[in-house]
């Protein structure tokens, strides 16, 4: 074996020379090679790709020291983008071109908000690089720039209609029935259906690329459903939406709903709130103005915090001001805004500035005839588990943190703690679910929560039916706190007790106690001790049943929602007229 040992050269072979080590018989002091190497007449890119074989070399050999690069580098990855920030900067002072530097800068400005800067940094390494996909990042960071820039707006190429407008109303919606079903969908579809049955002459069209941006393949140009026509316009245009920058997309959407509003004419334009809110208003405001018809804004949320899912930043940083100030102009362009409850209303008018006399609120409401009370179906009850146990459930997606199911979850292992036969039933589907199901498992409830996942539409309500107490868990988070949801008045339609997190959208519909409790957000044991009343007390279930029964079957019926909508439309075109003449 020592014979053999002696005929292999030592190909990496330590030695007490510095940084020297011998390769196939070679002394070689690789630092300044490497740095000879990388300082002739390369390009960036192969400069990089040098640096990068160096450290890589000399990590393996246990010979890299600390740098401002690499310890940026790891506060990045644990999060603590505000170390990161001053490293990268000490790195890019010494070294203006480190590509590694500047696509790790970029990326840390964009998780603090700070738009400009990540734009910035991203351009600068697209100079160096000189590729496509470097070009395509920094041109996407750069539309968000100029997409919440109040010195830009979209622009409609082409002379305005010369035909006068009609009567008629189109609605734009970022999405719709029958391709998904959330509580946007069914809010547009609802209303639709509801001012239709009404006499008004209504159509919806669709955001350029949907349906196939969530997959559809084949998809048609137009839907019906139930009547309702749903025009979709670039609907096999995913890709295309997909590679384009914010601004971009914002301008062809102005193109093309402006081509559907010169051939059909309508004489007011009804907008829904888009995927970040004013998107869909830039192209509204845009359109109307070239067309010469009032325009309303259909505020549904506040989608400024969107735009990270860090609660650190949601509400803070460059982007999250320059998206609040898009909002707020959209708001003010507007000929109404049209909000959904009255804390939102108030947010509207306190911190956006809009004229209490320029907003309607047009809540959400319940489709009567599909949620009706019924009996429970004993199979589906045996199937999911739920026999002879006292069931909480909701009825929501689980993807965005603010539903809070972890404190229904938590709020049913204290129960059974207690003594209580209790379940719960998750109806929806969702990113969160994986880890929503393992904290089932480590609660020791995992056999007594049970998720759904999605249901057909159609057999919904009959989930409904298997809830003894709806429980709305939502978390002290900004949409939570200002935007009614949609499933409370389902639950109340159907007569199920109803018990919801003490969040202003949500007392509001609780009524003082009158048609549900609540209990302190964000709290599983107060949850759980409000449960407990209610068990208890069967006639106090009762009292509430009946008493918010009554009150959506008054209060919040999509016909009331038409006629709201009727009502807003009315004064427009009566009072602007249809052409009237208006500022652009």
């Amino acid at each position: 074996m020592a014979g053999l040992g002696a005929q292999r050269p030592n190909l990496c072979r330590k030695q007490d020379t510095g940084r020297s080590f011998y390769i196939e018989g070679e002394c070689v002091n690789f630092r300044e090679r490497i740095v000879r190497i990388a300082q002739r007449n390369l390009s960036p890119a192969t400069k990089h790709r040098i640096r990068r074989a160096r450290r890589g070399l000399l990590r393996r050999l246990g010979f890299e020291r600390p740098t401002s690069l690499s310890r940026a580098r790891m506060a990045f990855q644990a999060g603590d983008y505000e170390t990161a920030a001053p490293l990268l900067a000490e790195t890019l002072e010494r070294q203006p071109g480190e590509i590694e530097a500047l696509r790790l800068a970029s990326r840390v400005a964009m998780r603090r908000g700070e738009v400009t800067d990540a734009a910035t940094f991203a351009m600068m390494r697209h100079q160096q690089l000189q590729k496509p996909k470097d070009w395509l990042s920094a041109r996407q960071l750069a539309g968000r720039l100029r997409e919440t820039d109040p010195r830009w707006q979209p622009i409609v190429s082409g002379p305005p209609p010369s035909n006068p407008a009609g009567e008629g109303i189109l609605y734009l919606a970022k999405e719709s029935s029958p391709f998904l079903h959330n509580g946007f969908c069914t809010r547009t579809h609802e209303s639709l259906r509801a001012l239709a049955h009404a006499g008004r002459k209504v159509r919806a069209v669709t955001m350029p690329g949907f349906p196939a941006v969530i997959g559809v393949s084949d998809p048609p140009s137009e839907s019906i459903v139930e009547g309702i026509r749903y025009q979709h316009l670039l609907p096999c245009g995913a890709e295309l939406a997909g590679n384009l920058a914010f601004d971009e997309y914002v301008s062809l959407a102005t193109q093309v709903l402006a081509g559907r509003i010169a051939r059909q004419r309508p004489g007011l334009l009804h907008v829904g709130s888009g995927h970040r809110g004013f998107e869909t208003a830039l192209v509204g405001n845009a359109v109307a103005r070239w067309a010469n018809i009032p325009w309303i804004y259909e505020v549904r949320s506040f989608f400024e915090t969107t735009w990270t899912a860090d609660l650190r930043y949601r509400e803070q940083g460059e982007y999250y001001e320059r998206r609040f100030a898009t909002e707020t102009r959209m708001m003010h362009a507007a000929d109404m805004v049209i909000t959904l409850s009255g804390p939102m209303r108030e947010e509207i008018v306190n911190q956006h500035g809009v004229p209490v006399g320029k907003i309607r609120v047009v809540p959400n409401a319940v489709d009567l005839e599909r949620f009706r009370p019924r009996e429970r179906d004993q199979s589906l009850r045996e199937q999911l588990g739920l026999s002879n146990r006292f069931t909480l459930g909701y009825v929501s997606n689980l993807s965005h943190p603010r539903e809070g199911q972890e404190i229904l979850i938590d709020a049913v292992a204290r129960l059974r703690k207690q003594g209580y036969a209790a379940a719960g039933l998750l109806v929806g589907d969702g990113s969160r679910r994986t880890e929503l199901e393992l904290l089932a498992r480590q609660l020791g409830v995992g056999a007594d929560v049970i998720f759904t996942g999605n249901v057909p539409f159609d057999m919904v309500a009959d989930y409904y039916a298997q809830i003894d107490l709806f429980v709305v868990p939502r978390i002290d988070e900004r949409a939570a706190r200002l935007v009614s949801p949609m499933k409370p008045f389902e639950a109340m339609a159907m007569k199920v007790p109803v018990l919801v997190a003490d969040l202003p959208a949500l007392t509001e519909i609780a009524g003082s106690g009158v048609r549900a409790r609540t209990f302190r957000a964000g709290d599983s044991q107060s949850l759980a001790h409000e449960a407990t009343v209610l068990i208890d007390t069967p006639a106090e279930m009762a009292r509430l049943v009946n008493a918010a029964s009554q009150w959506v079957q008054q209060e919040r019926s999509w016909a009331a929602v038409a006629t709201a909508f009727g009502k807003v439309y009315d004064h427009l075109l009566g009072t602007i007229g249809v052409g009237a003449q208006k500022e652009a």
